[in-house]
């Protein structure tokens, strides 16, 4: 029987290869490259230190250069997986001053956390060895505000977008009542409201008990570029 770890890689791989069930080409692991050392504190202060750096003007030059290609064309390792929100001003590698292969992000508008980006964030912790796996809200979230006007003015949306603010409908109304601005209260909580669900589901909750995987949430600022852990 094959291992769990092995069994998720190749299928991964197949499925990446564009081969379905009747392919004859055997199952592999994901990829030979060595898993990260760094612990889910020490991620986390990397990605911070990284985010620093991007708000004071100052971001290292991250491995963007054919070496680092070359390195990664044969698998990956990242040491941080990312669920953010779609949004054009918001992309995790530049946020936290990141090279190719060292964050495995998910990006669906509202950073919710669809079926398939489950699917996606396991795999990077499982097969790929990521000790951290950060949600990351951000300031003036579109999508969080199509669920406000949902939520306190009754907005119907079309069709197509009702699936993407469905998800984000609870936050809203968990902090309608409180105090401050509803808005940037609901990007938080709705942050809040993912990671606490990942670290209760059966895929993570056993590694972040062991204390080999953390599960954070962060809200980032438009205006001034700072990524603020809301828990973790």
């Amino acid at each position: 029987m094959l291992h769990r770890r092995a069994a998720i890689g190749g299928l991964f791989c197949l499925a990446c290869a564009g081969f379905g069930p009747a392919a004859t080409r055997p199952a592999q692991a994901a990829d030979p490259v060595a898993k990260t050392t760094l612990t889910p504190n020490q991620a986390l202060a990397r990605l911070l230190e990284g985010n620093q750096r991007f708000v004071a003007d100052n971001p290292m030059q991250p491995a963007l250069g054919s070496p680092r290609r070359h390195e990664l064309a044969v698998g990956q390792a990242p040491f941080a997986t990312v669920i953010g929100c779609a949004d054009s001003r918001t992309p995790p590698e530049s946020l936290f001053g990141a090279g190719l292969g060292e964050i495995f992000t998910t990006r669906v508008a509202g950073n919710t956390i669809p079926a398939a980006s489950l699917g996606s964030v396991a795999y990077s912790v499982d097969v790929l060895g990521s000790p951290l796996i950060l949600v990351l809200g951000h300031e003036r979230c579109g999508a969080v505000a199509a669920a406000v006007e949902v939520v306190t003015k009754g907005a119907r949306l079309p069709d197509v977008l009702q699936p993407m603010v469905e998800p984000i409908l609870g936050a809203v109304t968990a902090v309608r009542g409180r105090g401050g601005d509803l808005l940037d209260n609901a990007v938080r909580e709705n942050a809040l409201v993912g990671a606490r669900r990942l670290r209760r589901h059966p895929a993570f909750a056993a590694k972040v008990r062991a204390g080999t995987l953390m599960v954070a949430a962060a809200r980032y600022d438009l205006d001034d570029g700072k990524v603020e852990i809301l828990e973790g």
